[in-house]
């Protein structure tokens, strides 16, 4: 079994290339690290005010961090240009994400070159856990425009003498099975509902099996038994990635050991707090999934509430990263008058890793 390669990323962050990351080693390096970010974020309209005032040293520990206020998705929403850092002049890349619902304003996320260039390194870093030299990625992610997903795939496979075929957003299987019988790739990359009518089509499943060595499923929760059921159809070996748009994409991916997500710990810094009164909580215990960009310069957030339910698993992994991972996404928060409460749960979650 191999280690995360996520490890090395996380060490060239600390300033350690080649140094296998502990956790001591993270937390020494949190404070400062969340302090620069802070005072970049400072430099936003949005958290110009709620940021003003912090003593030159903030934060003195991680226990100073976690007295800061939340930022919420409608917070983005509601204004999401004052969520800018920089010049409009910096801007590479402006993401436009929809909302639930058919009235609700789109929230928009925007990237900077050298943020985009993050991605690209995470990218490099995860997409190695389960790609070879040599390795053709067929990708159904989104990739027409530059510095979408799937564009950004394509530019970064090569860094592991890898190649990336674009493939159909939509799924179709006749597509889909004409893809993998033209390229025969060994990996796929896709969001569930991209291959969902193709896991009841024998065709596609028969051409899947032929040539898939891996599956990376990707921007959408992973339905409950999902993992199993690719697997068995397309005879691949599954591995489920966590992001959001507002990370940057990518927040972590599993290992060959399955036990969860290994963590871009020095590009974001992850917290799970208590669904109703936000309280941070331990590792070990299920709460709401809460993030804080520490490299981000376009649009930084602090302590942004993603609404995912999961909990943070303590190192070392059967990898051997001694780091720790975040556990499953169980299902999506709403508050509503009676309190938080857990929808669209993923069955038997709460017994995986």
């Amino acid at each position: 079994m191999r280690l995360s390669p996520v490890d090395a990323l996380v060490a060239a962050g600390l300033g350690r290339p080649g140094v296998s990351p502990t956790p001591q080693a993270l937390a020494d390096w949190w404070p400062p690290a969340l302090g620069r970010a802070v005072r970049h974020a400072a430099r936003a309209p949005f958290y110009r005010d709620r940021l003003a005032g912090l003593p030159a040293d903030f934060p003195r520990g991680l226990a100073d961090f976690e007295q800061l206020p939340f930022t919420v998705p409608d917070d983005l929403t509601e204004a999401h240009a004052r969520f800018l850092a920089v010049s409009q002049d910096e801007v590479a890349r402006m993401v436009t994400l929809s909302t639930s619902g058919t009235t609700g304003a789109p929230k928009r996320v925007a990237f900077t070159d050298p943020d985009i260039e993050d991605i690209r390194t995470f990218f490099h870093s995860g997409i190695a856990t389960l790609v070879e030299p040599g390795d053709t990625v067929l990708i159904l992610m989104p990739g027409a425009r530059p510095a979408s997903i799937g564009d950004l795939l394509c530019q970064t496979l090569p860094r592991l003498s890898a190649r990336g075929v674009l493939g159909d957003p939509t799924g179709e299987p006749r597509t889909l099975q004409a893809a993998l019988a033209e390229h025969r790739p060994d990996v796929l990359v896709a969001a569930p509902s991209q291959i969902r009518r193709a896991l009841d089509d024998e065709a596609v499943c028969a051409a899947a099996r032929e040539c898939l060595r891996n599956v990376l499923l990707s921007a959408e929760a992973l339905p409950a038994g999902w993992k199993e059921l690719v697997a068995a159809r397309f005879g691949a070996t599954v591995f489920d990635h966590y992001g959001a748009t507002e990370m940057g994409y990518g927040g972590g991916v599993e290992c060959e050991a399955f036990h969860g997500y290994h963590l871009r710990e020095t590009e974001l810094y992850f917290e799970v707090v208590d669904m109703a009164t936000g309280a941070p909580l331990p590792e070990g215990r299920i709460g709401e999934v809460v993030f804080t960009t520490l490299t981000r310069r376009g649009m930084p957030f602090v302590r942004y509430r993603t609404g995912d339910a999961a909990r943070l698993i303590p190192g070392p992994c059967p990898c051997g990263s001694a780091l720790r991972r975040l556990g499953p996404i169980l299902g999506r928060i709403e508050h509503g008058p009676g309190g938080p409460q857990l929808v669209n749960p993923a069955k038997g979650a709460a017994q995986r890793p």
